[in-house]
């Protein structure tokens, strides 16, 4: 890789670094990080409500996810409800509480305001930035 796009990826890293702790500044206010804003969304937008689902759409182990769950689970953001027909008591099935939805609710209009004005301007970086961190991962 040459120094300018080294630079030009440094550069991408620190201003998505600075956005993600912005965003997650936004989502405290609401009781929660930015992390478990976007696990809260994937629950209720998607309907993706299986950990290790979870932990596959967002490239972490099971144990981590079911890290980042408890906490949510003791937060009164989520429950979990456990398979009561079938002999794995193990398998356990997602679902947001009021609260988690809230949540969800109100930091979707939130970011929607802060960054519906700046997503056609930053495309372009965002695409770069995919492009080379690409780059990179191949040449490593």
């Amino acid at each position: 890789m040459i120094k300018s796009e080294q630079n030009q990826y440094l550069e991408s890293y620190q201003l998505l670094m600075r956005l993600e702790n912005g965003l997650d500044a936004v989502a405290k206010r609401q009781g929660v990080n930015f992390s478990q804003y976007l696990i809260l969304k994937q629950i209720i937008e998607n309907n993706c409500n299986e950990p290790s689902l979870l932990a596959r759409i967002f490239g972490i182990s099971r144990p981590a996810m079911s890290r980042k769950l408890t906490v949510l689970f003791r937060g009164g953001k989520i429950i979990k409800l456990y398979n009561l027909k079938d002999e794995d008591q193990r398998v356990t099935s997602l679902q947001a509480t009021a609260e988690g939805k809230a949540i969800v609710t109100a930091l979707n209009k939130a970011y929607d305001a802060i960054l519906l004005p700046y997503s056609k301007q930053n495309e372009v970086l965002m695409a770069q930035f995919i492009a080379v961190s690409t780059q990179i991962l191949k040449n490593n």
